[in-house]
């Protein structure tokens, strides 16, 4: 017997095929028609149908230590005709091409060779071109914004710069023309010889205010000087020239704070001394106007009030000149402007002048005093 699966040749006593391991059952070889043979298995008197592949059909035997699957023990049968299929088919073997001849590979013509070359060449000056125009040339437009703006700038700088020199030599120019105003003013004032020249040594024609009261007040020469002391807080001593009554006029007199605060002159005072301007100076450099309406201070308008630094101190002679025409009054201190201020409450009367206690008791002497008449 031969095994249908290797061809190897099986003995009558081999249970499996010494060249595959199949069993021994199958080791028939298959013929063509030839049927599968029916057995009986004598432990369960039931028929199985083993087929030459080793596959059962039918009922199963029972594991009752029967043995293995195609050795059978009972009487082969005749089995109903069954048809194997044919032997599996391989494809053949690949054929492998022959070998062929390898190429030899042929280099570039000499004249295609320089083509390239050329064209490599063409290639790179292009890239060089595009460069130039791609990155040097925006920087070269940005640089050159840059110098224009910067330009711009500096122009606008440059004539701001001129601007403000332009102003402030046009400001300058205006203050000087206005000082040289104001002076021509008080050169006109100040020019040609007083209606009144009293140097306020003793009295004369103005028929000044002669007394003293003692811890008071007093109006008095003493030591070629005309004195006006106020010796009670809050209060202004004022001593008149009886004989006098100016409008237009320009007033000028030498006065020193000999102690405390205030010195100053009165002028187009009414009779009684209830209504006139009073303008008044401190040691400070201080200075105020004032408008009395009556003999209470509180009522009276208060026209001016500022300081200068054209004012010395205490116990130092100032020369103070006012100007007053019409409505408008015109103060110098020292021959420097000062202020001005314009006001039409009253329109001519006395003069005089004053001390006012304000924190200590204040005396002021004057002397030299000038009117021009306007």
């Amino acid at each position: 017997m031969k095994c249908i699966s290797c061809g190897t040749t099986i003995l009558p006593d081999m249970m499996y095929c010494p060249g595959c391991g199949t069993p021994a059952a199958y080791s028939a070889p298959a013929q063509l028609g030839t049927q599968p043979q029916n057995f009986y298995n004598t432990d369960t008197q039931q028929e199985t149908l083993v087929t030459n592949a080793g596959t059962q059909i039918g009922p199963q035997t029972p594991n009752t230590g029967a043995p293995p699957y195609g050795y059978n023990t009972g009487q082969p049968q005749n089995p109903p005709s069954q048809q194997y299929p044919p032997t599996q088919q391989y494809p053949p073997p690949m054929q492998t091409p022959p070998p062929q001849p390898s190429k030899r590979k042929r280099g570039l013509s000499r004249g295609l060779t320089i083509t390239v070359i050329v064209l490599v060449l063409l290639v790179l000056v292009g890239s060089g071109t595009i460069y130039y125009f791609s990155v040097p040339y925006p920087a070269q437009l940005h640089a050159q914004a840059t110098a224009t703006v910067q330009s711009r700038l500096n122009n606008q700088a440059t004539g701001t710069a001129l601007s403000i020199h332009n102003d402030n030599a046009t400001a300058t120019a205006q203050a000087q023309a206005t000082l040289t105003a104001q002076q021509n003013i008080y050169t006109q004032a100040t020019t040609g010889t007083p209606a009144i020249t009293d140097s306020l040594t003793q009295n004369g024609g103005l028929r000044w205010d002669q007394y003293d009261i003692p811890n008071s007040r007093s109006c008095v020469y003493a030591g070629s000087m005309y004195h006006v002391k106020e010796l009670q807080s809050g209060f202004i001593q004022t001593c008149y020239a009886q004989a006098s009554n100016f409008s237009n006029f320009t007033l000028q007199v030498q006065m020193t704070i000999l102690s405390g605060d205030f010195g100053g002159f009165i002028f187009r005072s009414n009779a009684n001394g209830s209504k006139f301007y009073l303008l008044q100076f401190n040691s400070d450099g201080s200075y105020q106007m004032y408008g009395y309406v009556n003999s209470n201070g509180t009522n009276s308008r208060n026209l001016l009030s500022s300081t200068t630094t054209a004012m010395k101190g205490l116990i130092q002679p100032n020369l103070f000149t006012l100007i007053a025409r019409g409505s408008q009054f015109t103060v110098f201190v020292n021959k420097q402007y000062v202020d001005t201020v314009t006001d039409d409450l009253y329109k001519g009367g006395l003069i005089g002048l004053a001390a006012y206690y304000k924190s200590s008791p204040t005396e002021v002497a004057y002397s030299n005093l000038q009117i021009w008449k306007l």
